[in-house]
């Protein structure tokens, strides 16, 4: 099921939160090649040349996506940070944060489209197929062409839970509502009364024209409080804020498991031959981890 994200609920994260986030980032490249080497010996097994694209340039491409931005991210904002992001910074964890919202509902999607052509479920509804731009893994007459053990993963009660009230729903806010965000900073009571205290003076100094005086306010506003790892879209929805470094591993997590469910469910039959090709893809694999500087 859905990795639930590591860290509590206070505003940063204790200790024992970062030793865990920590080993779970440091553990996450190797997870990448392992499962990229999964699914190139998947795509191989596929007769259909449109289910492999959507492997080889869907899924994969989306999956190095997905780990660069969480390096990207672990990078520009390290989960033991206290200090404020720069504006810069935070706009860049931003970009990040949100190529990696979209292509982890792009995975999904794509993954559903490589089985639908491997099965021939591509094609007029009357004939029982289904229209591509509609295809989708957590779609009830989809499902209804799939094993047991998909099928019973994408509707547990934790999947369900994950991708209607999270993936679907920061995907949608950021591709057609209001885009996450991360909040400039964590605020005591103290610096939060402050804060709106320097605002009013702001507002204050913008209507006479003061525009000196509001930006060196503006200045002292920006050194109040620490980093926030919290990410959220709209308020007026009343969107449920994110612990941003737990959730990225988390949903890795997720996709990864997901991807190996759908492997093992659909080509069982194939694995004596997927076995065989693992060695032989594992040179290719050897080579990546060389060009991405993982080590052996």
């Amino acid at each position: 099921m859905p990795r639930k994200p590591l860290g509590n609920t206070m505003q940063h994260y204790d200790d024992t939160s970062l030793t865990e986030i920590k080993k779970a980032y440091s553990e996450l490249r190797f997870k990448y090649i392992d499962l990229t080497r999964d699914i190139f010996s998947f795509a191989y097994n596929m007769k259909n040349e449109r289910a492999k694209e959507f492997l080889q340039q869907g899924v994969l491409r989306r999956l190095w996506l997905l780990y660069r931005c969480i390096e990207n991210i672990f990078d520009l904002f390290p989960p033991n940070r206290i200090e404020r992001l720069s504006q810069d910074d935070r706009l860049n964890v931003e970009i990040n944060l949100h190529a990696f919202l979209i292509n982890i509902y792009g995975i999904i999607d794509n993954a559903a489209l490589a089985l639908a052509y491997e099965n021939d479920l591509v094609g007029d509804k009357s004939k029982g197929k289904f229209d591509p731009k509609k295809i989708n893994l957590f779609e009830k007459k989809f499902q209804k062409k799939f094993n047991s053990q998909l099928r019973i993963y994408l509707n547990n009660k934790t999947t369900q839970q994950w991708y209607k009230e999270y993936a679907k729903n920061y995907r949608d806010a950021l591709a057609h509502r209001i885009p996450p965000y991360i909040p400039p900073a964590a605020l005591s009571d103290e610096q939060s009364q402050k804060f709106k205290k320097l605002d009013q003076e702001i507002e204050r100094s913008t209507k006479e024209g003061n525009f000196e005086k509001a930006s060196e306010l503006q200045d002292l506003q920006e050194k109040l409080g620490r980093s926030n790892p919290l990410f959220v879209h709209s308020f007026s929805e009343k969107a449920k804020f994110m612990y941003l470094h737990p959730q990225l591993i988390a949903d890795f997590a997720t996709i990864e498991e997901l991807l190996k469910i759908l492997i093992s469910e659909f080509y069982c039959k194939c694995k004596k031959k997927m076995r065989k090709q693992r060695s032989m893809i594992s040179t290719l694999v050897t080579q990546i981890r060389h060009i991405f500087n993982f080590g052996i």
